[in-house]
């Protein structure tokens, strides 16, 4: 690190420190200035300001891939030591396990991301320099792997900050400002067709034909240079349209109403006072608690805010598909323990009965076949929950409903030996949300474990007129206070189907005008799912089918081979889904919307994807059964048959026979 200036004391409590990423690494403080940070430092202040608090052992992992563990933490304290003593305070947090950069720390790049998320397009689109600009991490693997990906990422945002910025001008009618903002679009990526049609359309509704057809022109040639391709035929047709003289030419895209953070997330967690209640009560006696709701009643919020209060949470949920593998829910919640914790040592014979499910542990293969096996590994699952678990207050364990029947089997064992040995006050909290009806094999244990004293089951209803009246007051929308009984009715109370109907009427313009006299009944919240669904580009709207198809096998490597695609494309379609909230980590925002896109899915495109993926998953080490479904959803009835017989083979191995 280079120094500039220094002040010869500062307590810590100053403020205005500023951490600057984009065009270099630059850290300045009141009386500091360093400039072009030390490597690994700039790369550590970077993780932090943009991931968040992170444990310490894989931080250091992450920057000393190739050192022992021990030599990796003790490389991340003398880093952090010298960073200190650089600028005279703390700027990262250490008193716990989990390293966070100090509130007063302000980091441009953060910045620009919730300047992005807040609509503040401008001022997106106005930041120049790329993100760590002139450092490498070729050697770091993972780290390289993250810090190619953000740039890659701020890139994008700037881009589309850019366009977003264009579209507004245009919709108010400040066409040259528009051209302005356009020609930020072209001079970043000079393919981007949507920018060229924009460029066409604005000089022929400013008069200037000759101007829009020289446009048509660059971006011919420029096409035919860097892609070897012609534009495509909705380019070519408004140049068309534009030689005839153009006719009235409207805007690229639907117009989008900005939608408050409000309304994304209503400040008030209305009607579940007694719900919080009996989580109390069940917090308080050491018991799990399963929250039954059906889908929108918010059951992921309540437990997540309930978590919040007891102790740093861990999230993980069952997927569909789970029900179809021995133990997959299991097998994903402890990988994720265990990166949490990857400094816990697991005794030999725990590693061994673990290994059946996680053969990175041993040399595993297949669940266990018999009763004293599994008994075996349920002991060795309650002792990694006792080791890894003293670094969390509260489990939260969602969609339970397709947790398959070992998983849950699992659990019941575990909270049953925990209560009889007294082990429970030393482990997590848990508290888990499923669906009614859906998983009999689990509501059937959840009951017996209820009626013994075991768990507490809080069933969630709909809300109230009044209760609606109440989240409604929590949004910071006045002309949407007085909608509480029309949209009580319409919703039938699910808080998921009020948010999403405001949604809607926010986008199309209806709420500024007033709530409609007549709205569809409560039914009809499906179509104002595939509405939104309507609103995506053609690549985001594959990559959402994709995704609802292929379902825990998703990734993006595999959306870039079954689609035929450049990854660069897939990403971009990606952080569409992201920005309109339908996706989060790698899975739908709600499974309701995971339903809209299959009930929506063309049955042709529907067998073309199954077909794609079954061929992909074919070349991987997959479950028969999972081969089988997609081989059958694609019509190759011979190729299903092939696979349920192996299927069934494998089961026979698990079972022992």
């Amino acid at each position: 690190m280079v120094r500039r200036r220094m002040v010869a004391h500062d307590d810590g409590a100053g403020t205005g420190w500023r951490l600057e990423l984009l065009g270099g690494a630059v850290l300045q403080g009141p009386a500091v200035r360093l400039e072009r940070l030390e490597r690994k430092t700039a790369a550590l202040l970077a993780y932090l300001a943009l991931r968040g608090a992170t444990a310490r052992a894989p931080l250091a992992e992450l920057l000393w891939p190739d050192s022992k563990r021990e030599t990796g933490r003790n490389n991340l304290r003398q880093l952090l030591r010298r960073l200190r003593e650089a600028v005279g305070t703390g700027l990262v947090d250490t008193s716990q396990e989990t390293l966070r950069l100090v509130p007063r720390l302000n980091c441009d790049a953060a910045r620009l991301v919730q300047a992005f998320s807040s609509g503040r397009y401008a001022e997106v689109g106005r930041q120049e320099g790329e993100f760590l600009h002139g450092y490498a991490y070729d050697d770091c693997g993972e780290l390289g792997g993250w810090v190619h990906g953000q740039r890659a990422h701020l890139r994008d945002l700037r881009l589309r900050a850019c366009e977003e910025e264009a579209e507004r001008l245009e919709r108010e009618g400040q066409l040259r400002a528009a051209l302005e903002w356009n020609l930020r679009v072209l001079e970043q990526e000079s393919t981007r067709e949507s920018a060229w049609r924009r460029s066409m359309r604005l000089h022929c509704l400013l008069g200037d034909r000759a101007s829009a057809l020289r446009a048509y022109s660059r971006c011919c040639a420029v096409l035919e240079h860097e892609l070897g391709t012609p534009p495509m035929e909705e380019t070519q047709a408004l140049a068309r349209d534009i030689e005839r003289g153009a006719p009235e030419l409207s805007s690229e895209r639907p117009v989008r109403r900005e939608l408050p953070l409000s309304v994304l997330r209503p400040r008030v967690l209305a009607g579940r006072e007694r719900a919080w209640a009996l989580l109390e009560t069940a917090w308080k006696a050491r018991m799990p608690a399963f929250v039954v709701g059906e889908p929108g009643l918010g059951k992921t919020r309540l437990l997540t805010e309930f978590a919040a209060t007891c102790g740093r949470p861990i999230v993980f949920a069952s997927r569909p598909g789970d029900t179809t593998v021995p133990f997959a829910s299991h097998a994903r919640f402890w990988r994720l323990m265990l990166a949490q914790r990857p400094d816990v040592v697991l005794p030999p014979w725990a590693r061994r009965a673990l290994a059946c499910i996680l053969p990175e542990l041993e040399d595993g293969s297949f669940p266990p076949s018999g009763e004293v096996e599994k008994v075996r590994l349920f002991s060795a699952m309650l002792e990694l929950l006792r080791l890894t678990g003293e670094s969390f207050g509260t489990v939260i364990a969602d969609d339970l409903q397709y947790m398959d029947a070992a998983s849950f089997e699992a659990i019941s064992n575990m909270v049953s030996t925990a209560t009889d040995t007294g082990m429970m006050p030393r482990l997590p909290h848990l508290v888990a949300g499923l669906r009614p009806g859906e998983a009999p094999h689990v509501e059937a244990l959840i009951r017996r474990m209820a009626d013994a004293g075991l768990a507490v089951r809080v069933d969630l209803a709909p809300l109230s007129t009044s209760e609606v009246a109440e989240m409604l007051g929590g949004v910071d929308m006045p002309e949407a206070s007085g909608f509480a009984e029309p949209l009580a009715r319409f919703t039938g109370g699910n808080p998921l189907f009020i948010v999403e109907t405001l949604k809607s009427l926010i986008e199309s313009g209806e709420l500024a005008r007033g709530l409609p006299r007549a709205l569809p009944p409560p039914g009809r919240v499906g179509a104002i799912l595939e509405r939104r669904l309507e609103r995506l580009s053609a690549p985001a709207l594959r990559l959402a089918r994709l995704l609802a198809v292929a379902r825990q096998q998703f990734s993006l490597e595999l959306a870039a081979q079954v689609l035929d695609a450049h990854p660069l494309h897939i990403e971009q379609g990606w952080e569409e889904l992201l920005a309109a909230q339908l996706v989060r980590d790698h899975w739908f925002t709600h499974d309701l919307l995971y339903e809209a896109v299959l009930q929506h899915l063309p049955a042709p495109v529907g067998v073309w994807l199954h077909q794609r993926v079954a061929e992909h998953l074919s070349q991987r080490k997959v479950p028969a059964s999972l081969l089988a479904h997609h081989w059958r959803e694609a019509g190759d009835v011979a190729r299903a048959a092939l696979f349920d017989e192996r299927s069934q083979q494998e089961a026979l191995v698990v079972r022992g026979a």
